[in-house]
């Protein structure tokens, strides 16, 4: 240690023995009345903190700098993509910083952008988008829930503290009530909300999984996310922090369940089966027993030409192929991670034959890509119900 660090050291002891004597027994000095001591004690301390700082501590000060934007050295998607680009699919599309990414939430008809929502109030990541069939959109924010019309007016919202709680996913059932799974501690709530009148009609625990990591840092954060309500009325649920997808009835009993390892998006399919996102890059279908019949792998996609960071939403289209949306929040900066025709994709378009016939790479409408929602999907007019919430 050099010597300027020891005489300021040496300053700040003298400074403080009034203290050191009280403790012995001598009557301390009011604070009021000891002004230079206690000033003098401050600069001292603060003339040693910025001379170690400037000294010893400048590797530290180093650490605390944002790291630089990653950088590839090849493209991570092929040069010509399969598909017709915008004109491929109608859809409704967001991304997990919709509220901060400049791009928001859009709707593609004919190969257009036709519309396109922000809204600052609505914060947190974008989970969840549905179309509903008067054309209002229902959404899932992380901090609330929301129905918002075309002419981009609020009909109703739901807002919870993101300290303690998150709403990953919703449902519309009738035209009143929105179904919505609300995580906390320690376990997730479903709820039913009437937007009429504005009241909370059902709360449902769902039932604390034993291979759920209560020890997560970012517990509630990673609880669950993606909840579908199945044609029998009950609510499927991917279980992310359990590495589990369940499926639970209106008073919150688990009637079916599998492994899944980080699941991040669920639903049922018209053959009984259940399709799934998991966070390690892999769409998977399972049969009732909680079997894999199909799979689809960040391998798979990597032998075709497309490397992908992080997936996060599959669903199977009407022409039986399967939309996975790709959440590359970790991987790519446009304009900063190499040339903009080395740029990954947002979404692809697989068969049942593991072939990639469809890609969507388009950064300058899109950014990062959450959900995303074609609008021939028959579930956009779909009666669904939650037991008896009709």
């Amino acid at each position: 240690m050099n010597q300027s660090i020891l005489l300021r050291l040496t300053l700040v002891r003298l400074t403080l023995r009034p203290w050191r004597d009280a403790a012995v027994g001598y009557s301390p000095l009011p604070l009021m009345k000891t002004p230079r001591i206690y000033s003098a004690a401050l600069i001292s301390l603060a003339l040693t903190s910025a001379t170690l700082s400037g000294a010893e501590g400048a590797a530290p000060a180093a650490k605390k700098e944002k790291a630089a934007a990653p950088v590839f050295d090849k493209p991570q998607a092929p040069a010509t993509l399969p598909g017709k680009g915008l004109a491929q699919h109608d859809f409704v599309l967001m991304g997990v910083r919709s509220s901060s990414d400049g791009k928001g939430i859009n709707l593609v008809k004919g190969g257009k952008v036709v519309w396109t929502y922000v809204d600052s109030e609505m914060k947190g990541a974008y989970y969840d988008a549905t179309m509903l069939p008067n054309g209002n959109l229902l959404i899932a924010h992380g901090r609330g829930v929301r129905i918002v019309t075309p002419d981009k007016k609020v009909l109703w919202k739901y807002d919870v503290d993101p300290n303690e709680h998150e709403i990953d996913g919703a449902e519309m059932v009738g035209t009143d009530r929105v179904v919505f799974l609300n995580n906390g501690n320690p376990t997730a709530k479903i709820m039913v909300a009437n937007i009429v009148t504005g009241k909370i009609e059902k709360e449902v625990t769902v039932p604390l999984a034993a291979t759920a990591n209560m020890k997560e840092p970012r517990y509630v954060h990673m609880q669950a996310r993606r909840m579908r309500l199945t044609p029998q009325g009950t609510a499927l649920i991917a279980y992310t922090n359990a590495n589990k997808v369940a499926e639970y009835d209106e008073n919150g009993k688990e009637v079916w369940s599998a492994s899944v390892s980080t699941p991040w998006s669920v639903e049922r399919l018209k053959n009984g089966n259940t399709l799934v996102e998991s966070m390690k890059m892999e769409a998977i279908e399972l049969n009732p027993k909680g079997e894999t019949v199909w799979k689809f792998t960040k391998e798979d996609a990597a032998a075709q030409g497309y490397l992908m960071d992080k997936a996060q939403v599959c669903t199977r289209l009407p022409n039986g192929n399967t939309l996975i949306t790709i959440n590359n929040e970790t991987a790519w900066k446009p304009g900063a991670s190499g040339p903009d025709a080395w740029a990954p994709v947002q979404a692809i378009e697989v068969t049942p034959e593991k072939k990639i016939v469809w890609a969507l790479r388009d950064w300058n409408n899109f950014y990062w890509v959450t959900t995303m929602q074609t609008l021939d999907d028959p579930r956009i007019n779909a009666k669904l119900h939650f037991g008896s919430v009709r």
